[in-house]
């Protein structure tokens, strides 16, 4: 009896000491990367990112919002040299949200690992911010960024007859869509008039990467990005389809080519 007491007791011991042995480690993490107050580290992850054969430590830190320790806001990568010893920090613009994580995958085709850095935005549209960034020679460089992040490659309007009009400006088709069954939603804003006719030009609207997961597609050790966002009519809920793209990283820029996946159910 007395054993199973001091089992029990052990047990719970290690209840109250994990958790607390957990920030001890990310404090000490913070300290040694020089992170101001309320920053903390939210993933780390080993590679070699800086291309001399010997793999870093890489960190993903930002401030702390509220009590929540998976939202964060000012996020930023430290690269620690596996080499030296030495920090490389980059921070990563107006990047904010939840549960923010790290991935490291070449995706240049150099043979040296970048790093994918995924946040969710926590809105009601479940979209993500993605970034990618090379630390080539201890030279930090963003590849994938908030420009990325809005690809519009599927451009649409609204147009007579009832329907809407959907470019894809990567290989120039283009899809009709019937929208007659929200006739009454669109009379009411004013878009066309009783006889289909449209009153004022309307855009659709494309929103963020709801996801952008690296893969390689083609089997070659040279990661590409696969996502899908949707594509909105007359306001963010009115959904008219979904777009997936692939990207790949040519050297220069990101060659992309995206396709309608689903036209959503008209009601």
């Amino acid at each position: 009896m007395k054993k199973i007491k001091v089992l029990i007791a052990a047990i719970m011991l290690s209840l109250f000491t994990a958790p607390m042995m957990a920030v001890n480690a990310s404090a000490i993490l913070a300290t040694e990367i020089n992170l101001p107050a309320d920053y903390y580290i939210f993933d780390t992850l080993e590679a070699d990112v800086t291309g001399d054969g010997i793999a870093d430590v890489i960190y993903l830190a930002g401030y702390k919002i509220q009590s929540d320790f998976s939202a964060a806001k000012d996020l930023s990568i430290t690269v620690k040299s596996g080499a030296d010893k030495s920090f490389i920090r980059f921070p990563l613009a107006e990047v904010g949200g939840y549960q923010p994580y790290l991935f490291a995958g070449d995706f240049t085709g150099d043979k040296i690992a970048d790093v994918y850095v995924a946040t969710a935005s926590g809105g009601s549209g479940g979209w993500s911010y993605h970034n990618i960034i090379s630390f080539s020679g201890g030279e930090p460089k963003e590849l994938f960024g908030s420009k990325e992040n809005f690809a519009t490659n599927i451009t649409g309007k609204f147009v007579d007859g009832w329907k809407v009009a959907l470019a894809n400006n990567t290989d120039g088709t283009t899809v009709i869509v019937g929208v007659a069954e929200r006739r009454e939603d669109y009379l009411r804003l004013g878009i066309y008039d009783e006889a289909g006719r449209v009153q004022k030009e309307t855009q659709t609207m494309t929103a963020p990467f709801v996801k952008l997961e690296p893969i390689d597609i083609d089997h070659d050790g040279v990661y590409e990005l696969k996502g899908s966002q949707s594509l909105s009519g007359a306001y963010r809920a009115d959904r008219l389809a979904e777009v997936e793209t692939v990207f790949k990283y040519t050297g220069t820029n990101w060659q992309s080519q995206s396709k309608l996946v689903m036209i959503s159910s008209l009601h």
